[in-house]
């Protein structure tokens, strides 16, 4: 019995130790979150405009365009749950912010990154920015958690040597470049479409509508009490994309962000999504423009809407 307890501990260590190297391996590729959080980090005495989002804004929106210290910290499949919670986090620490552009997608308003929709979320924002929206011990260990998502992370890497990070140095995301779009994606628009419907269709309470309409205020307030402008910014799609948008998903993003423009006097709001001058050359799919050629284009014309747009 002792020498059967003997191999079980053995075999139980051999399987801890097994699962601390591969946490430590997972730790060590590099990692979209942990590179913009450094690069906030590095810049943030600086930092003159601080881009957020999800993926429209973190291949949408060029830094590259503007004179000032700017910086692209838009995440891909970030949501607004952890937009607010990163300039939460450095709103003090920013100290030369006069603006905040922040990048929403048609379907941002019903989009969240809670525990029961989007764990990894948590977890990554977690262990790679230091950001908790949810106290949960285990949300400091990716291996546990994330199973396969970790196993493919660490096989890209170390098996396949692809790359895990496609940001230039002021955070714009080249993994949406005109020469990796996929033949198809015109065809795939429909699809893309309805799938970006149901979120708005199963917020069936429209709780997580007003969620992040609060979040937008909250934000807002943060940086009216800073001085800083706050820009919302729904970056253009395709013509097929907006030919079969859903009208009144449409209404309601604009009637959110209209109400925020109302109560405060820090805000703009700037709608782009039907902009006639973008071609199929400038995007990347039906909902992103091209990081390396749409977005410089619409970065140019956003740049000068924005000076316009100055009190």
């Amino acid at each position: 019995m002792n020498r059967f307890l003997k191999y079980v501990a053995a075999f139980s260590a051999s399987l801890l130790l097994l699962a601390a190297g591969m946490e430590y391996m997972l730790r060590q590729v590099p990692n979209p979150l942990r590179f913009k959080q450094n690069l906030l980090e590095q810049h943030k005495t600086e930092m003159r405009t601080m881009i957020i989002g999800s993926s429209v804004a973190n291949c949408g929106i060029d830094p590259a365009c503007y004179a000032d210290s700017t910086y692209n910290l838009a995440i891909s499949g970030e949501w607004m749950r952890f937009n607010q919670a990163l300039f939460e986090k450095y709103a003090d620490s920013l100290p030369q912010l006069k603006g905040l552009i922040w990048g929403l997608c048609f379907h941002a308003l019903w989009m969240d990154d809670a525990a029961d929709v989007d764990e990894s979320s948590l977890i990554n924002h977690k262990i790679y920015m230091g950001i908790c929206r949810e106290d949960d011990y285990f949300h400091h260990l990716e291996l546990p958690y994330l199973g396969a998502l970790s196993m493919r992370k660490w096989s890209k890497y170390y098996i396949r040597h692809k790359s895990t990070i496609t940001c230039d140095s002021l955070g714009l995301d080249h993994g949406y470049d005109l020469a990796l779009k996929e033949k198809s994606w015109l065809e795939e628009i429909p699809e893309m479409v309805r799938g970006q419907h149901k979120a708005m269709l199963a917020d069936k309470d429209s709780t997580l509508y007003r969620a992040n309409v609060r979040r937008l205020h909250e934000v807002a307030r943060l940086c009216h009490e800073r001085g800083i402008r706050l820009h919302l910014v729904m970056p253009p799609v395709h013509p097929e994309y907006v030919r079969l948008a859903d009208r009144r998903q449409w209404e309601m993003i604009r009637t959110a962000a209209e109400g925020v423009v109302r109560q405060w006097d820090n805000v703009t709001w700037h709608d782009y999504l039907s902009d006639p001058r973008f071609t199929d050359e400038d995007f990347y799919d039906g909902n992103h423009l091209s990081s390396d050629h749409g977005a410089v284009k619409f970065t140019r014309i956003l740049r000068q809407d924005l000076q316009q747009a100055r009190p």
